[in-house]
């Protein structure tokens, strides 16, 4: 796919330029999150869908966890900044699951226990861990460079099925989903310069269909209520939110 040592020199050929899109890609990383726990606490929903959460979680642990291969035997400024700001997004993104715990238990399975709902949640993040080793391992992506660009990207269909299925614009952000683009160009913009195959017709493609998806969304934030009246028992909103009709 591309050769690391190659990749990570063309990396420090363009420091200049790569550095600024690393800032753009973690500052935008982190207004998503706070947005996130923003509207949560405010809307008492959980906002990130909890496939796209618990995906973030293990693919930034497992980046973190390799810290001796980044410090050690690559020896990269570029690979020890992203373990750095992971280390903080893995904190963060456990407190996103946990979110999901607090306020999707009605929404999702009132009929369970909250115990058994929580047992759920934590046996599905060891799920999606499996399944996320396993491909990480068949994409012979040793820089993550493929996977940050998927992970950046993942949780934008599934804030389409969560408004869908609440029918209503509870837990969607404007800001949220502009930072989804303009981390994934970000990080397009450092890929583009240390190996062919992000200039590929397929990479490419993925990049314009996941710099689109973010715009549909906000398009039906605009179409959907504050509150919809079926969502009403399952997500409810406090009464400031169902009045003011506002998009964060």
């Amino acid at each position: 796919m591309y050769d690391t040592q190659a990749s990570l020199a063309a990396i420090n050929a363009h420091a200049g330029g790569i550095m600024l899109c690393l800032s753009v890609a973690i500052i935008c990383s982190f207004i998503y999150f706070f947005m996130a726990f923003y509207i949560a606490i405010k809307q008492r929903v959980y906002v990130v869908p909890y496939i796209g959460a618990a995906l973030f979680f293990c693919h930034d642990l497992t980046f973190v966890l390799l810290y001796h291969k980044w410090f050690v035997i690559y020896d990269s400024w570029w690979l020890k900044m992203w373990c750095f700001a992971l280390i903080g997004t893995v904190i963060l993104e456990a407190v996103m699951i946990y979110q999901v715990y607090l306020y999707g238990h009605k929404e999702l399975w009132p009929n369970l226990s909250k115990r058994a709902f929580g047992l759920l949640l934590v046996l599905g993040v060891v799920g999606i861990g499996a399944m996320w080793a396993l491909v990480k391992v068949a994409l012979n992506d040793e820089l993550f460079f493929v996977s940050f660009a998927v992970t950046a990207s993942f949780s934008i269909p599934f804030h389409t099925g969560v408004m869908a299925r609440r029918q209503s614009r509870a837990g969607q952000s404007v800001v949220m989903e502009l930072c989804t683009i303009f981390i994934l160009l970000a990080l397009t913009g450092v890929f583009l310069q240390v190996s062919p195959f992000f200039r590929s017709p397929a990479y490419l493609a993925f990049v314009a269909v996941f710099s689109i998806w973010p715009l549909a969304n906000i398009w039906l934030m605009f179409q959907l209520p504050a509150l919809s009246a079926n969502a009403a028992p399952k997500a409810t909103l406090p009464a400031s939110a169902r009045l003011s009709g506002t998009y964060t």
